[in-house]
């Protein structure tokens, strides 16, 4: 299984790969950026509706925004 900072970094590339910033990507999910930096450092596991709305934004799956 992986940590969290396992999944945040395939969130933080994937947000990368589309050119995207963490305060785009919070602005497009409705959050705070951060709480994007959060996520993507393993201090925070986002509520499961976070989790659906930065994976459907990055295109991965919810298992790979944290956990």
């Amino acid at each position: 299984m992986k940590t969290e900072v396992q999944t945040g970094e395939v969130m933080k590339e994937a947000r990368r790969k589309l050119r995207m910033t963490q305060l785009a990507l919070s602005r497009r999910v409705g959050c705070t950026e951060s709480l994007i930096t959060k996520i993507e450092t393993g201090r925070c596991a986002p509520a499961h509706w976070l989790k659906e709305a930065i994976a459907r934004e990055l295109n991965i799956h919810t298992w790979e925004v944290g956990v």
